[in-house]
């Protein structure tokens, strides 16, 4: 059954929502699913990047729960398309984390050069904000769009691990469908290679009909996307 699961997956890569959750039914026949504070062996972590649309987070998300799938959502602060803080994104944040997931904070490295602040603080205070708008705990930090020309010197609080630490980055095997490209093949395709994975998508690439991602950005930059955009 899980050969022919895996096959079955391999032919229909694509990047809706039907097989987003083939990728995670499959990954449980082998994997546990693991969030960053209680990783093991033979376990994946699920990472979503909230940059721009905080209405796909939330369907992934109810996605997710369905099929009992925990994943850490990361905000970004200083999104130009949302505001985490306004009455509607704050409700649908918290309707996120209801489901049972776990909040991460996807700091803005140009957003602390350009502005000269000092790293390490700007992070804890933003951290600190998550934290206690919506009474949960930040177990994880991830840098938004990290280049190598943009890399910041941090020293995170107790407790707080950061998602592209050696642990997390190079010693398990990390998958990113960053714009709509896996770079090696589509993530269902590393399963059955590797024990520890460590997958990110960005909630705006799939779609209920896996359009393409000309096609959503076209309704993006239109305003049909969402409310914000």
């Amino acid at each position: 059954i899980k050969l022919y699961n895996m096959l079955k997956l391999q032919n229909n890569c694509n990047f809706s929502y039907n097989h987003y959750k083939e990728i995670i039914e499959n990954l449980k026949l082998s994997h546990k699913i693991s969030t960053y504070s209680d990783s093991s062996e033979q376990d994946v972590i699920l990472r979503h990047d909230v940059d721009s649309s905080l209405e796909a987070a939330l369907k992934m998300a109810k996605l997710e729960n369905k099929i009992d799938a925990t994943s850490t959502y990361f905000i970004l602060l200083h999104s130009e398309f949302f505001n985490p803080f306004s009455l509607e994104s704050s409700q649908t944040i918290k309707e996120i984390l209801d489901l049972g997931h776990k909040l991460g904070l996807h700091y803005d490295e140009s957003f602390i050069i350009k502005n000269k602040l000092e790293p390490s603080e700007t992070i804890k205070k933003e951290i600190d904000i998550l934290e206690q708008h919506f009474s949960a705990t930040v177990e994880a930090i991830a840098a938004h769009d990290p280049t190598p020309n943009k890399k910041i010197s941090i020293n995170l609080p107790d407790g707080v691990i950061n998602a592209y630490s050696k642990k997390f980055f190079k010693d398990r095997k990390y998958l990113s469908d960053s714009a709509q490209n896996w770079r090696e093949g589509c993530c269902c395709e590393h399963i059955e290679n590797f024990s520890e994975l460590h997958i990110l998508t960005h909630p705006m690439w799939w779609s209920e009909e896996g359009k393409h991602r000309n096609e959503i950005m076209k309704s993006f930059t239109n305003g049909a996307y969402d409310n914000y955009t």
